[in-house]
This record gives C-alpha cells, structure tokens and sequence, in this order.
C-alpha cells in the first residue's frame, strides 16, 4: 500500500464563494495518487463553472439534485475506487502536505481509519482568525469525537459498515463514524493540522443537530445519552440568549462593540 489511490469527495450547492480555494487545496497536495470527486447539488450560482476549470483535474464531475448533503455524499461514495477515502467540505481546505503525511501514518500503522487535528476559521470585519483544535476519541459515547475533514477512512471500512444515514440531515456523520467505532475497527491518531474548517456551516445553524446526537446515542444503546438530551434544552436557551443579544446589538448599535469582543476572544 505504499502509493494508494486516495479518494477525495466534495459535496457543493451554491458554493461558488469558497469552492475553488477548497478544489486548488486538493489539486496542489505534495502527493499525486489522488482521484477528485465533485458531487454539486446542481447549483444556481457560479459554482459549476468553477468546477469546469478544473474539470480536466477532476475524476468525476457530477451534478444534479440530491436529497441532502448526505445522499451526495453516499453518491460519492458509491463512484470512489481509492484504498482510502476522505470527504472534504466545499468551504474547508487542506494543507498541501496533508494527504501524504496520511498516507505516510496508514503505511506506519496498518490502521483502518486515520484522524488528526483541525483548525477553525472564523471570518470577522473582514479579517481572518484560527484556532488548532485536537480529538478526543475517548468521547466517542458522548459526542462526535473526530472531524470530519480530518478523518481518512479506508474503503473497506465503509464497504463493510455501508454509507451515511440519510435519515439524519447534519450528524450521520457521527451515527457512521460510531458504527465503525463499534464494528471493532482500529483507529489511529495522527498529531498533525490537516484540515481548515470554516465556522458558518449547516450544522452551527440551529440545535437539530443536539437532538440528532441524542437520536444516535440512543440507536447505539450509550449510556451517555440523556446526557445529550440535557445538551438539548442548553442549546435552546443558548440560541434564545443569542437572538435576543443580537437583537440588543442592531438595537443600540453595537455592531463595531462586537466585533472588537469577537476579535479579542479568537486572538486568545
């Protein structure tokens, strides 16, 4: 396994601000062996003719309606051949050396699945904050413990647990990655950044996906779910107290007051 193909799948709708940072970060890896997957939504903006950029770079183009982002992605799962496989959101990117240091760590270690840190973006006033954050796989009962753009999977794994549930619009992503945690398959940390996520995505819109976890904890019989369901009500009043200070700021004009607190708490 020392040159695996590796399949990289992005699911876009409407993305056009952000997806061809997401498609240079995947054309421009130190590793070669890559086969790029573009699943789009059929989107209305000016997404799909970035993408035709780059077609002659890209594997599979495909573009049409999907029942979700998690029925595009089981499309893309279903067209990818590659030994290992990721899934890399049209707003995140990678470093350029992230697919052959991973490729390095499955070739070490003769893991099954390979997860590392992550760093947040957060944009404000214009200006660019991030923070690294790390995994914790001891928290796989209680909550997603990985991230998913810095998670490599091999394609076993997923011909042997199946695809992502589509009855869970923003956390199958956890319900797939418990079941292959539960299947018995050996996970391996890689200490490295592999991945930049933007804040802003469609799980930070609401607390569905709170209760989504709860559903999940409970299909996989964890003792830690009604630990979830306390996380419910905690998000509600959260996005409550939110709303109402959001309201404050248009209010009493207070949007520079804000930033400046933003700006202070990512530079922390």
């Amino acid at each position: 396994m020392s040159n695996p193909l590796v399949s990289i799948i992005t699911v876009v709708y409407n993305g056009e601000m952000f997806i061809e940072q997401t498609i240079k970060s995947v054309l421009n890896q130190t590793y070669s062996n890559i086969e790029y997957l573009i699943i789009d939504g059929a989107s209305s903006d000016g997404t799909l003719d970035i993408v035709k950029r780059y077609q002659s770079q890209i594997a599979r183009l495909i573009s049409e309606k999907d029942a979700g982002i998690y029925n595009a992605m089981n499309k893309g799962l279903a067209l990818a051949t590659g030994e290992i496989i990721a899934i890399l959101n049209a707003d995140d990117y990678y470093y350029p050396e992230t697919i052959q240091q991973v490729v390095s760590h499955f070739n070490e270690t003769n893991t099954d699945v390979v997860y590392g840190d992550l760093t947040k973006l957060r944009t404000i006033n214009g200006k660019e904050f991030y923070k690294d954050i790390k995994p914790d796989i001891s928290l796989m009962e209680k909550t997603m413990p990985i991230f998913h753009p810095s998670t490599f999977i091999k394609k076993h794994v997923y011909d042997a647990v199946g695809g992502f549930n589509e009855v869970y619009k923003l956390s199958s992503d956890y319900d797939f990655i418990y079941r292959v945690y539960k299947a018995g398959f050996k996970f391996s940390y890689l200490p490295k950044t592999l991945a930049v996520f933007r804040i802003g995505g469609a799980s930070n819109l609401s607390c569905k996906s709170y209760e989504e976890g709860f559903a999940i904890l409970k299909s996989h019989n964890s003792p830690y779910s009604a630990d979830m369901e306390k996380l419910i009500a905690k998000c509600r009043i959260k996005k409550l107290v939110g709303n109402l200070f959001e309201s404050m700021i248009s209010i009493f004009g207070l949007s520079k007051w804000n930033e400046k607190r933003l700006m202070k708490k990512w530079n922390g």
